[in-house]
């Protein structure tokens, strides 16, 4: 394939935490490794969300800091740049390169709709492609149901914006998934996983137990089709009693909720239970802290969104892939990813607490069999070099 000029977007300095970092760098890293010449702009039209001490709320030095920092720790340190929404003005790359990137571009990738696409100079790129990271968040994030016929044709204009349209949700347009298309075709893709990054240099010693990092709960339920669409706590609460039963190895979460989020939270006393729950800056604060709090971990049990669950949207995680490729083994709820990913040695799926216990049972039982799994699991359906080369094929 010729060397193209790509354009990835994405939330690394708007949300700099080390989960946030992996599920975004992974795709400009990708690209870099297959020798195209790739460039991370983040645009996102946001005021910067997190502060250091003191920082003044439309002071967005500090997601440029943290930028620049991964941006170093990856090797791609003159191929980034960062719009300030106050003042316009563009950090990392100078202005006259940035222009001249603009112009020239083959392809513009815009992953988790991160860019606010009202800007004029991206309209001209040649091919202009959507990733979907959150099937269904997506499609009924803007549904006003008191305004139907209104909130479609938004919806449809947004999404008319693009000349490809690709979902981490592999079930989307079948049967039996409820995520709304639109009229639009929506490829299936998956999150491309840099696994030399991830391979072990060295033994590594399981200082956690089964694990996971979650958002408690981002948002209100949505509404949509006379139901609410709601977020990981409403399923997390039916599982909270595993580790009261199974007691053989820890299980430790780390969890960030929201304001409104943190009295629900609290109020079901997860420790009770047999959760250790860990504070996320000391432990995945950078992307080299959360790669080795996931190395460093027996596996993981993972709890989807109620939203990927009802909607049936094949969705999987970018951080159980992580897990994957550091050959640990992945107990993820079935969103029907299961449909298009095989599971039983190294990743194995659950719907309820049955089929949970019986996998982790089986994990402990077989520890070193699931372990050679994942790494295979993650070679075979989660290289960045299959993925991004697919993604590419569908494009050119």
């Amino acid at each position: 394939m010729e060397k193209l000029k790509i354009i990835v977007s994405g939330f690394i300095g708007l949300y700099p935490s080390g989960g946030v970092t992996w599920d975004y760098i992974q795709y400009p890293l990708g690209f870099h490794l297959l020798g195209h010449d790739v460039y991370y702009f983040e645009d996102t039209h946001q005021y910067p969300v997190y502060q250091v001490e003191r920082g003044k709320w439309d002071d967005c030095s500090a997601s440029v800091e943290y930028l620049n920092s991964v941006m170093q720790f990856f090797g791609l340190p003159a191929n980034w740049a960062y719009r300030d929404v106050v003042t316009g003005r563009w950090y990392g790359m100078p202005e006259n390169k940035i222009k001249e990137v603009f112009k020239t571009a083959d392809i513009f990738i815009n992953v988790s709709s991160a860019t606010h696409i009202k800007h004029s100079e991206y309209a001209h790129i040649p091919k202009k492609v959507l990733i979907d990271s959150d099937p269904m968040f997506t499609q009924v994030q803007y549904w006003d149901s008191k305004n139907k016929e209104t909130s479609e044709t938004q919806i449809r204009e947004l999404f008319n914006w693009y000349d490809f349209h690709f979902s981490f949700g592999e079930n989307i347009g079948q049967a039996d998934c409820k995520i709304p298309t639109y009229g639009f075709t929506w490829k299936p893709t998956r999150q491309p996983i840099c696994l030399e990054e991830w391979r072990n240099k060295s033994a590594v010693k399981n200082e956690y137990g089964f694990s996971t990092v979650m958002n408690w709960s981002a948002r209100n339920p949505m509404e949509y089709a006379n139901e609410f669409w709601g977020q990981k706590d409403i399923e997390f609460k039916k599982f909270k009693e595993l580790p009261s039963i199974t007691t053989q190895v820890p299980f430790d979460i780390i969890v960030s909720c929201a304001v409104h989020a943190r009295e629900d939270f609290e109020k079901h006393d997860f420790k009770s239970y047999g959760w250790n729950v860990l504070s996320p800056d000391p432990v995945i604060s950078t992307p080299a802290k959360y790669r080795q709090f996931i190395q460093s971990s027996f596996g993981e049990f993972s709890v989807a969104k109620e939203t990927y669950v009802k909607s049936n949207s094949g969705w999987f995680s970018c951080r159980s892939a992580c897990y994957l490729a550091a050959g640990r083994p992945v107990i993820a709820q079935d969103t029907q990813w299961s449909k298009y990913i095989p599971h039983g040695e190294g990743l194995l799926a659950f719907s309820d607490m049955n089929s949970a216990m019986t996998s982790l049972q089986s994990v402990l039982q077989h520890t070193k069999i699931h372990e050679r799994a994942a790494k295979e699991i993650a070679f075979e359906y989660f290289d960045s070099h299959k993925i991004l080369t697919k993604l590419l094929q569908e494009i050119i």
